[in-house]
């Protein structure tokens, strides 16, 4: 049974600034709510498949500091290239571009730290019913996605055309976090 705890704890997870919710408030501010709307059905999909994984993995690979510090690793690669491509991205051409967004959403969300923490420390590794406990973060993750991409919406037209600039920016911090963590757990 899933519990109020991991309810909340979900919610403050999700709510809290990540690379996924960066990229679905920049997705808000350069798409428009209509063309960034299915967006939040990325996120959902890539949380369910990576936490799926994660939850797997943890359950087989618990003690191993390496493979986990491994994984960290290939997020921070990940977020770096999305870093470094969100930077050369001219915003004219990315409103045109809903199919790349909803993409790099998924694959951005599926290398998140945080379908790690959820597979590997908030759903105990003997819960029954793992599926319902996913279900339920899928759930939460979508309603959230919507919250971050109405934030990015409602950004002032002015300040529109810096989102990728400075959605860069801070995927290319969270890309630094991850590769240190990576390297203080033990690559």
């Amino acid at each position: 049974m899933v519990t109020a705890a991991f309810v909340a704890t979900s919610a403050m997870v999700l709510l809290m600034p990540g690379p996924t919710n960066t990229m679905l408030a920049a997705s808000g501010a350069t798409l428009g709510w209509r063309k960034a709307a299915l967006l939040p059905f990325a996120e959902a999909m890539g949380y369910a498949v990576a936490i799926s994984i994660f939850a797997l993995f943890a359950s087989i690979a618990k003690n191993d500091a390496a493979a986990m510090a491994a994984l960290r690793l290939v997020a921070a690669v990940w977020l770096l290239h999305t870093a470094l491509h969100l930077w050369r991205t001219p915003i004219a051409s990315a409103t045109t571009r809903p199919r790349e967004a909803f993409a790099r959403v998924f694959v951005t969300t599926l290398l998140n730290p945080k379908a790690m923490l959820v597979g590997t420390v908030l759903i105990p590794a003997d819960a029954a019913m793992t599926g319902l406990w996913i279900a339920t973060f899928v759930s939460l993750s979508t309603l959230a996605g919507y919250v971050w991409m109405l934030a990015g919406s409602l950004v002032p037209f002015g300040l529109r055309r810096h989102a990728y600039k400075a959605t860069s920016v801070i995927l290319g911090g969270f890309s630094i976090a991850a590769a240190a963590g990576a390297f203080v757990q033990g690559v």
